[in-house]
């Protein structure tokens, strides 16, 4: 029983030097470059400091604000032209056709659904 305990012990610290050695991997003689001696650009170290933006000057112009009277377009032929007003849409999208018909099914291998029980 000691023989078999001693001979447990001397593999695992055979095994530990192993790993050891591995992950030393023998080392490089040439020093490791960096991203930025590849030409990589690097992310700055002020990147989100912003301790300069309750400085920054805007200027200020001064706007007119006198109302304006719209235009009527002359009346041609002796008549009174009435302005209308652009009709308003219900929102965006593009219009749909309606079709009384239903699509008729293709020559390709679609799936089939499954009957209701």
């Amino acid at each position: 029983m000691r023989r078999r305990m001693v001979a447990a012990g001397a593999a695992a610290v055979l095994l530990l030097v192993l790993i050891v050695a591995i992950a030393k991997g023998g080392g490089d003689s040439e020093p490791k470059k960096t991203p930025a001696d590849l030409g990589v650009t690097t992310t700055p170290d002020n990147l989100g400091n912003r301790t300069n933006t309750d400085d920054t000057e805007t200027d200020s112009t001064e706007t007119d604000t006198t109302a304006t009277t719209p235009v009527t377009p002359p009346a041609t032929g002796g008549g009174t032209v009435t302005p209308t007003t652009p009709s308003q849409g219900t929102g965006g999208g593009t219009g749909q056709g309606t079709s009384t018909t239903a699509p008729q099914g293709g020559a390709g291998g679609g799936a089939v659904a499954p009957s209701s029980p």
